[in-house]
């Protein structure tokens, strides 16, 4: 890879306690991404203006562009809904772990066939009580892969055939083998990060070619791997916590990545950009964004 533009901050004055999850809306040129902690839906053009946030009153993990409806697909500190921002109206659709107060969704994307996939986090840190989960477009609510503390990701290859999916408390990603119907088989340690300059695995996505793209929570960087595990590229940021990336643009070359400020002391936090939003110009097409089929 060639060396990529320095990042750069395009989310103007939003700093985030747990910015997580960005999402690029090709229809509108939007980037959506939340903050987890506030429960806040934020928004803005590729360049960072027309910024606004949405409080949906609860923490907000992630969410997932609907194809065919407005609004999302989310996952909540309560379960699994729909989300439409403006006017805020929810629709809660399952709460898979409803028995266990202290867990709350986290990560989630959409695979190729409309398919919401979507882990969990023990939000004290010390119970494997973390799932992840597939819903269907008809709201058919499946566990996949656990425990673990905290599940992240996931992301999806371009052929659709192989899914990423992270134990962040573990510093393991893993892959495994998927079909058209959503049935996981076969899976494996794709890497893992003993080291602990790395920090911890959180979120990732995948570009054109089958890489991997991880971002590093406490490790203030992005890396790349290649669909064997081989580290290919690592970009540091002026951020210690990144906490997930998503491609961008007409061409999808550039990457967003989202930060967190959440639990920083004041001299991890000197330049003033935790919990900022990133973009950078790596020169590598991602993939389109996927949509929730229900």
């Amino acid at each position: 890879m060639s060396v990529p533009s320095v990042p750069r901050v395009i989310s103007g004055s939003v700093r985030a306690v747990l910015g997580e999850g960005p999402i690029w809306d090709d229809r509108t040129e939007t980037l959506f991404w939340v903050d987890i902690e506030n429960g806040l839906l934020n928004s803005c053009q590729a360049d960072g203006s027309r910024a606004a946030s949405v409080s949906v009153g609860e923490r907000l993990g992630c969410v997932a562009l609907r194809q065919a409806q407005p609004g999302f697909i989310a996952g909540l500190q309560h379960g699994i809904a729909f989300l439409n921002p403006a006017p805020l109206h929810i629709q809660t659709l399952a709460r898979p772990e409803s028995e266990l107060p202290r867990n709350r969704c986290n990560d989630g994307k959409c695979d190729r066939y409309g398919r919401f996939w979507v882990g969990t986090y023990d939000m004290d840190g010390t119970r494997s009580t973390g799932w992840l989960y597939r819903v269907e477009p008809g709201g058919e609510v499946t566990r996949v892969a656990g425990p673990c503390i905290c599940v992240n990701g996931p992301a999806f290859a371009p052929s659709g055939e192989t899914i990423y999916y992270v134990d962040s408390y573990g510093r393991a990603v893993y892959c495994a083998a998927v079909d058209s119907a959503g049935q996981m088989s076969r899976p494996r340690v794709f890497t893992t990060f003993g080291d602990s300059t790395w920090g911890y695995p959180d979120g990732l996505t995948c570009d054109a070619s089958g890489c991997v793209w991880i971002a590093h929570w406490g490790g203030s960087r992005i890396s790349r791997f290649a669909p064997d595990g081989s580290l290919l590229d690592v970009i540091p940021l002026q951020a210690r916590q990144p906490t997930s990336c998503a491609f961008r643009g007409p061409d999808l070359k550039t990457l967003f990545v989202t930060s967190a400020s959440m639990g920083l002391k004041d001299e991890h936090n000197r330049n003033g950009l935790a919990g900022a939003v990133f973009a950078i110009d790596v020169g590598i097409a991602g993939i389109p964004t996927a949509r929730f089929a229900g």
